[in-house]
């Protein structure tokens, strides 16, 4: 079974597909998302046709670390970054 990670952290134990970094103790939001590697941005971008026709409705998720494309969402998906994660708990 494929544990579909790309990066990640984890205190003190294994986790059951071994991979990630460990640390002895949690650390706080900034240093876990350098830690992890999610220290990166998501920005939404318009999406075209091979014939450079805007394809309406849609954007595609981007990483701007590496211009990785996450996923394809509707215009009303609303972005919301890794280091904001904690205050919209």
């Amino acid at each position: 079974m494929s544990a579909n990670v790309e990066s990640m952290f984890y205190v003190r134990e294994n986790p059951w597909h071994g991979l990630g970094t460990k640390v002895m103790t949690a650390p706080d939001l900034r240093e876990s998302l350098n830690v992890a590697g999610l220290n990166w941005n998501v920005v939404q971008e318009s999406i075209y046709t091979t014939e450079n026709e805007l394809i309406k409705g849609y954007k595609a998720n981007v990483r701007d670390s590496d211009r990785k494309v996450l996923g394809v969402v509707t215009d009303r998906y609303k972005v919301v970054q890794n280091h904001e994660a904690e205050t919209q708990s």
